[in-house]
């Protein structure tokens, strides 16, 4: 079976009235864990959200730290796993680039402790960074993440090509 375009979406949602678009919903919503997520966070009073995004940050942050401070090994495909899901779920851009830069943000400082960090991961961190700066660039969100930015940019004890990828991107994308 062919996969429906979106013009097939909207031809069908167009047949439906008022109360059948309310049972597809339901339907959607009972079915599906992401609609489930997206609605919930929708619904969520301002300090629910915060909640729930510092759980990701947590989450994020035990990637790379055990709870008595000893270092892990973090998994890339997990880290991304983690901020994609996060990504489908999110009703604010904002948030979204939040939790993008805290995850830079541990990377770098991470990398910056030991000294090192496995190239891919440092590729893994500058796609991270480089997603949040496009997206702070689309939604005009550029005086409020500069200085978090610039902050990742003194990091001293790292590649320097990641660095300067990092001030390339952010300096191709953030007006001055």
């Amino acid at each position: 079976m062919a996969k429906p375009k979106l013009k097939d979406l909207r031809t069908f949602l167009d047949s439906l009235d008022e109360n059948e678009l309310r049972e597809e919903l339901l339907k959607l919503f009972g079915k599906l864990t992401q609609v489930q997520e997206f609605y919930a966070q929708e619904l969520m009073s301002d300090k629910e959200r915060k909640a729930m995004l510092e759980g990701y940050r947590r989450k994020i942050y035990g990637y790379f730290w055990t709870r008595t401070g000893n270092r892990k090994r973090p998994s890339n495909a997990k880290l991304r796993e983690l901020l994609t899901n996060y990504e489908k779920v999110s009703v604010f851009p904002s948030e979204v680039i939040d939790l993008l830069l805290y995850r830079v943000e541990v990377a770098t400082a991470y990398a910056s402790k030991l000294g090192r960090m496995p190239e891919a991961s440092y590729k893994a961190s500058y796609n991270a960074f480089k997603k949040a700066v496009e997206m702070m660039a689309l939604h005009q969100f550029e005086d409020r993440f500069r200085e978090r930015c610039e902050a990742l940019f003194k990091y001293k004890n790292l590649e320097d090509w990641y660095i300067e990828m990092m001030k390339v991107a952010y300096h191709e994308h953030i007006k001055a």
